[in-house]
């Protein structure tokens, strides 16, 4: 398995960056991710992140162990693309990939007025820094 493979894996909290009207905003997000390392999260509509992208689609995210030692760590940045899932189809097939006891996993938690809604990332770049590299030098990772 390679390195960003082992990051996605092993990790549960992405910070994503979202943009509107030229006012950034960060926000870290429990995450899953299926096997094309698309990623999902839930989050309440009222969240600024929410009304983000809402309004704006293009994300970047960031995701990595804060326990590395200084020097030592990996991570991965990245940008893509962000969807509402609004239909059930689209809900219960992130389900199979989205899993947390903070609340039940039905799809009626994510549709009509029940306060979170369920997102999807589809990646459209992300880096690592080069393992083999002495200096900090960002290397593209090959999506699936």
């Amino acid at each position: 398995m390679n390195i960003a493979q082992s990051i996605l894996r092993d990790n549960i909290y992405l910070t994503i960056g979202t943009c509107d009207a030229g006012k950034p905003w960060v926000a870290p997000l429990y995450y899953c991710k299926d096997r094309q390392n698309n990623l999902y999260f839930a989050s309440q509509r009222t969240c600024v992140h929410t009304k983000h992208v809402l309004k704006n689609k293009n994300v970047a995210f960031a995701i990595f162990d804060s326990h590395q030692k200084e020097g030592t760590g990996n991570g991965i940045q990245g940008r893509g693309i962000v969807k509402m899932l609004d239909t059930r189809s689209q809900i219960l097939e992130a389900l199979k990939y989205y899993k947390t006891s903070f609340f039940e996993m039905k799809p009626e938690k994510f549709t009509g007025d029940a306060k979170y809604r369920l997102f999807k990332i589809i990646p459209e770049v992300m880096y690592i820094q080069d393992p083999e590299s002495k200096v900090d030098k960002r290397m593209r990772v090959q999506l699936l």
